[in-house]
């Protein structure tokens, strides 16, 4: 694999993007010390990422938005999770995206799960249609089992349109159209669990609620995805 980053000289947008393929690159178990040709060039006007000679491109424009004092411009760069999968293509992985309403609960739970269990042979990715900041008990429950979430953040499902996946996986409970509509590529699979955060005991029981559905996850999903599915 080869990473090349283009950018002007003193560009601050190309260190904040320099920072995403890090922590990217981080989550996949690359090592820091993996070769990053680094180069400036005048007349680009915002940073470039190369990854094995295809050039990372923001999904979204209007995000990922960095203000740079040297040409006082604001450039439009990739968000760390559309890095995260372009790396993980380039190195063998399978990927999969998990699905949910908000993001909150289950399929960043599931992200995590995958990650953890599987990393060897998938890189897991997790989105919402109305994202919500991540539930508290959910960093908790997967504590207990060894698992610490650092840095994630709710994304809506939109951001991965242009990122064909292995594996598309619905986790909404019922057979529920709103979760199973997101239009990106990849093979489909539905695999609902019930919403914590939808209990009428919302607030009594949060936390064994989500040690429940961490345990179910890992007794469908980890056997699932690793028998290929």
């Amino acid at each position: 694999m080869e990473i090349r980053l283009v950018a002007q000289p003193n560009c601050t947008a190309a260190e904040e993007l320099r920072c995403e393929l890090t922590f990217a690159m981080a989550m996949l178990g690359i090592p820091e010390s993996f070769p990053i040709q680094q180069s400036h060039d005048s007349s680009v006007i915002s940073p470039r990422l190369f990854i094995d000679d295809t050039l990372v491109r923001p999904c979204l424009p209007e995000h990922g938005l960095v203000s740079c004092s040297a040409c006082l411009t604001t450039h439009s760069i990739p968000d760390r999770e559309i890095v995260r999968w372009h790396l993980a293509r380039a190195i063998g992985r399978k990927t999969v995206l998990f699905i949910c309403s908000g993001n909150a609960v289950r399929s960043q739970m599931a992200e995590a799960i995958t990650n953890h269990y599987l990393g060897k042979e998938w890189a897991a990715f997790s989105g919402g249609l109305l994202p919500m900041p991540l539930w508290k008990p959910v960093a908790k429950a997967l504590h207990e089992i060894g698992i610490e979430l650092s840095g994630n953040k709710p994304k809506h499902i939109e951001l991965f349109l242009g990122c064909r996946f292995d594996m598309i996986i619905s986790l909404c409970s019922s057979a529920d159209e709103f979760c199973t509509a997101f239009p990106g590529q990849g093979r489909r699979k539905h695999l609902p669990f019930d919403d914590p955060l939808a209990s009428p005991f919302f607030g009594i029981g949060d936390l064994n609620r989500t040690r429940k559905l961490r345990d179910d996850m890992r007794e469908l999903i980890l056997p699932y995805l690793g028998g290929d599915a």
